[in-house]
């Protein structure tokens, strides 16, 4: 069928079974053609397509409420809600999320771009539910690398003690980013992999299917049957049910015989019930199913039959490489360097790093807490940990940071990946709170290079400083140079160039567009562009300085305004009567959508143009 006409999932309820699968095989294809143009997350989606439309089949949304954990693979539940007209404009701006959003549809119930957040959020909806002597079903779809953070099991804790009617379908194939780690992926590898479990299964069905006309009736029934077989295949694995949820699985994800099954089963349960779907991601694109390693959860635009990425620069790379090729020289003469990622490997480019230094190497799974942790334990014990985190992530290790890291006064190096701006993910990945809240906190020293060999002097500095120590770098692509390394005495800023009329302050990738807002203002305006390459400590010297010598001060910031460098610099101003005029551009109250970079920035009018526009204005009126 042509996805473009689905207009709710209301359809599927009259498909039978080999209609879905054509429905599988059409939706897969539609979404391969939509990512290959505009990017996005591409693998989960091709994994949980059967997934989705037997659970659309089964459920009825949008009474029935359906959450997708981290929702970045809510590509299907779009087309099957009747948003596949709108996937041209995928990821872009004023255009369609790549996340679930409440405000695009009534089957958008809860909204998410990081993990393991929807049993909290499910369980909430199924209490408001009971509160309200209400019927419909709570069905929370979380993937077995979410599972890895600690916060399922604080819901799932609080489930068990309540015996609340809900769902949790746990997604699992074998991946999250990147490859799964820790004891749980263990466990559930020993249950995907019981064959004798399987078997036994499949056998028990097949004879009892034949069975004339009580037979299907005895083999959707036999709860007792299954129990026992559990019991004496699966005794490590069953972990769930003694924390007071009914398990069901495991199931093959693209089975719709099973998947219908079993769904109808939970449908009819008074308790909190699991069902563990074994999916496969990528499934029905070969480079997906074949990739190992991540790099096809999220994409850019790609050549859909060669897999071919396609890009502006061959000799540009991303920050997080940058830094990745930073770490992987310094470790060869400083072997105490410890390497941590909350499972993002692959996207902060640290492949490399691990398979030249495995030792030295830890992705700690989606457990952000954990990692940093981890990394301040390590630091007590003698080691040098660098902890590469996403700027929309940190906020979840923000306790962490403040109460063990800081207070203790380790040396622990956080990298500080996607800072500012970062498109097309949209609200919830944008890098713009991590300065706001880290500023206030004791002992950081917080810096942002400018390029990859300040990046590389930085990180050099940061490992003979033995304090803690924030590195932030964006998303940007850039070249990639190194030099011997040198220290960047701390706190210290960098003059770029010298005018006399005023002064522009600013810091990391914006610094490009603080030179093209030199040569946009009018000749008869001399401009200063000043590096405030660390934002903590910064350089009251050459700040002081600055209050002596201008009339003019303009700090352009890619975070928000509250709490800002420019805020800081604000007060400090303040505080030595400073009697000139200080303007901030820095982004409004208020959160940024998803779209490309440069589309953003106009927006927020922190574009090269906006920004030479508002000093141009500001420096004539006051000389009117």
């Amino acid at each position: 069928m042509n996805v473009l006409d689905i207009k709710d999932p209301r359809f599927l309820k009259k498909m039978k079974i080999k209609d879905l699968e054509l429905l599988s095989i059409d939706i897969r294809n539609f979404i391969i053609d939509k990512v290959s143009l505009n990017g996005g997350h591409l693998s989960s989606n091709l994994g949980i397509t059967d997934l989705t439309i037997a659970i659309h089949k089964v459920f009825n949304s949008p009474r029935d409420k359906i959450i997708f954990d981290v929702s970045h693979q809510c590509y299907p539940h779009k087309i099957l809600t009747g948003r596949a007209k709108y996937f041209d404009k995928l990821r872009k701006l004023n255009g369609l999320s790549g996340f679930q959003k409440r405000s695009e549809s009534p089957h958008d119930i809860y909204e998410a771009g990081h993990s393991s957040t929807s049993i909290s959020a499910a369980l909430g909806m199924a209490l408001a539910r009971d509160k309200q002597h209400k019927k419909y079903h709570v069905v929370a779809v979380i993937g077995d690398g979410s599972m890895g953070n600690g916060l399922p099991y604080e819901a799932i804790n609080h489930l068990g003690s309540l015996n609340t009617r809900l769902i949790i379908i746990l997604n699992d194939n074998e991946m999250s980013i990147s490859e799964n780690i820790g004891a749980l992926h263990n466990n559930l590898d020993k249950i995907r992999s019981n064959y004798k479990y399987v078997n036994a299964k499949k056998t028990t069905k097949k004879f009892l299917n034949k069975i004339p006309f009580i037979g299907n009736k005895i083999s959707l029934g036999i709860t007792n049957l299954k129990s026992s077989l559990k019991k004496l295949y699966l005794k490590d694995g069953f972990f769930f049910e003694e924390l007071g949820l009914k398990y069901y699985g495991p199931i093959n994800g693209h089975d719709y015989h099973e998947l219908l099954t079993y769904l109808e089963l939970a449908k009819k349960e008074t308790v909190p019930v699991i069902i563990h779907v074994i999916t496969e991601k990528g499934k029905g694109y070969p480079i997906c199913e074949n990739d190992t390693l991540g790099l096809w959860h999220g994409v850019g635009p790609f050549n859909k039959h060669s897999g071919a990425f396609l890009t502006k620069n061959d000799n540009l790379i991303t920050f997080s490489e940058v830094i990745s090729n930073h770490l992987i020289e310094l470790t060869k003469r400083h072997p105490e360097i410890m390497v941590i990622t909350p499972a993002m490997a692959s996207g902060s480019k640290l492949l490399k790093y691990k398979e030249l230094y495995p030792n030295n190497f830890i992705d700690a799974g989606i457990a952000e807490e954990h990692a940093l942790l981890l990394a301040n334990g390590m630091s007590v014990g003698g080691l040098t940990p660098f902890v590469s985190i996403y700027s929309t992530f940190l906020q979840r290790g923000y306790d962490e940071v403040i109460h063990d890291i800081a207070r203790m006064n380790t040396h622990v190096i956080i990298g500080v990946d996607r800072c500012g701006i970062v498109g097309e993910d949209g609200e919830t990945h944008q890098g713009i709170y991590d300065l706001t809240f880290l500023l206030p906190i004791p002992n950081l020293i917080i810096s942002t290079p400018k390029d990859s060999i300040e990046a590389g002097n930085i990180l050099y500095t940061a490992l003979l400083a033995k304090r803690p120590f924030v590195i932030r770098y964006s998303k940007d692509r850039l070249e990639y140079k190194k030099e011997n390394y040198q220290i960047v005495p701390i706190g210290s800023w960098e003059v770029i160039t010298t005018g006399t009329d005023a002064v522009l302050i600013t810091y990391g990738s914006l610094l490009n567009y603080a030179t093209t807002i030199q040569k946009n203002l009018d000749h008869d305006i001399s401009l200063s562009i000043v590096n405030a390459r660390y934002q903590k400590p910064i350089d009251t010297k050459m700040f002081e300085s600055i209050l002596d010598k201008y009339k003019y001060i303009f700090i352009y910031e890619e975070q928000t305004y509250i709490n800002s460098l420019g805020f800081y610099l604000l007060s400090y101003a303040n505080s030595h009567n400073y009697t000139g005029k200080i303007k901030i551009f820095a982004i409004k109250d208020e959160y940024v959508p998803q779209g490309k970079k440069e589309e953003i920035l106009a927006l927020l009018k922190l574009d090269p143009i906006s920004i030479t526009n508002e000093i141009s204005s500001t420096i004539k009126s006051s000389n009117n």
